[in-house]
């Protein structure tokens, strides 16, 4: 009877010291791996908000390394499940790799294609941005809506001050203007029109990325069939330089992008 006893008290005891043991009061330091389920979208001009979706991502943009190739990017938010970043505006066209790491876990990468910042739906309104030459008399235009597609097609969408509107449309075509600075971030471009009237135009554009908007100075002149007096801009010449610099900035188109 007394074996007994003693074999039912002894049971609590060796429970609690195995208990003991395993309770060191080591503190645990918290992960700082990110878990990323989705990044959109995987390709866009400069300016374009990626969202970073996922875990871990903490809620300070402090304690996260975002990089674009090799340029840094600081996101507009950040939550523990979410992360919105503005494509850097010094990123060159083509496929680049984006790493992101919190403080000192694990680094992650996507890839993200950077495409022609001219890409996008822009509009142009009123005598601030529409150029003097077409806000004038004979074409009286108070507003411009230009879409260029990815694909190299583009519309464009005039209406004057009676409120007609003429729809433009064909393909262009753009390149880098290799200006030294400050025109170094002048590109050129050339439109081919195939409505409403077959013509070549060629010009040249700078998209500036700003914190709240995105815009688009523009400036081109037709080149065929050719225009008496009329020759086209140039990134060394820079803005106002259509037809030698005669016509001043009357030619140069503003955008703020949709």
């Amino acid at each position: 009877m007394k074996l007994r006893l003693l074999s039912f008290l002894l049971l609590p005891a060796l429970l609690f010291v195995a208990c003991s043991d395993d309770d060191d009061n080591t503190p645990v330091t918290p992960s700082t791996n990110v878990n990323v389920s989705t990044f959109t979208p995987i390709s866009g001009p400069i300016g374009t908000v990626v969202t970073i979706k996922g875990s871990n991502f903490g809620t300070s943009a402090a304690e996260l390394t975002l990089t674009f190739g090799a340029y840094p990017a600081t996101p507009m938010s950040v939550t523990d499940t979410e992360i919105k970043v503005k494509v850097p505006a010094d990123l060159p066209n083509g496929p680049t790799t984006v790493k992101l790491k919190r403080g000192t876990g694990k680094e992650v990468s996507f890839q993200f294609t950077v495409e022609d910042p001219i890409v996008g739906i822009w509009t142009s309104e009123g005598v601030a941005n529409v150029a003097p030459l077409l806000y004038g008399p004979p074409f009286n235009v108070r507003k411009i809506v230009a879409t260029f597609k990815a694909d190299g097609s583009y519309i464009v969408v005039q209406t004057d001050s009676n409120n007609t509107s003429l729809t433009l449309t064909g393909t262009y075509l753009t390149a880098t203007g290799g200006a030294p600075a400050p025109n170094n971030k002048i590109r050129t471009i050339t439109v081919t029109q195939g409505t409403p009237t077959p013509l070549t135009a060629e010009g040249i554009y700078e998209v500036t990325v700003g914190t709240n908007s995105i815009t688009m100075q523009y400036e081109i002149a037709q080149t065929q069939p050719p225009l008496t007096g009329v020759t086209k801009p140039t990134p060394a010449g820079g803005f106002g330089s259509t037809s030698g610099g005669v016509l001043g900035t009357i030619n140069v188109q503003k955008y703020v992008k949709n």
